[in-house]
């Protein structure tokens, strides 16, 4: 059986994250030099960083699969993968 295990290091990140995300202003800096703000929470400053518009919205590809398990036809594992990929894409519909 597969689990998805998160570390206290990963929630205080997601969650210093979640209040720059939530900032307009601290977004928008983010966004465009996410080198200082990755590196003060001691991260690898390479990383490539896609703000979601309202016209536009990323997905995530795993960097790693489990092919034993696609090969399988592993229906739990697609659905992992999706949310994986999802992850907090979530837009409402604006009423017209």
């Amino acid at each position: 059986m597969h689990t998805l295990t998160t570390t206290d290091r990963d929630l205080e990140l997601g969650a210093k994250l979640g209040e720059i995300i939530q900032d307009s202003t601290e977004r928008a800096r983010f966004a465009e030099k996410p080198e200082e703000t990755l590196s003060s929470f001691g991260l690898a400053t390479d990383m490539k960083i896609y703000a979601d518009t309202a016209d536009k919205v990323h997905l995530v590809i795993p960097a790693k699969v489990d092919e034993a398990r696609i090969a399988a036809g592993d229906e739990t594992y697609f659905e992992e993968l999706g949310r994986l990929a999802l992850a907090s894409c979530h837009y409402e519909e604006m009423p017209d």
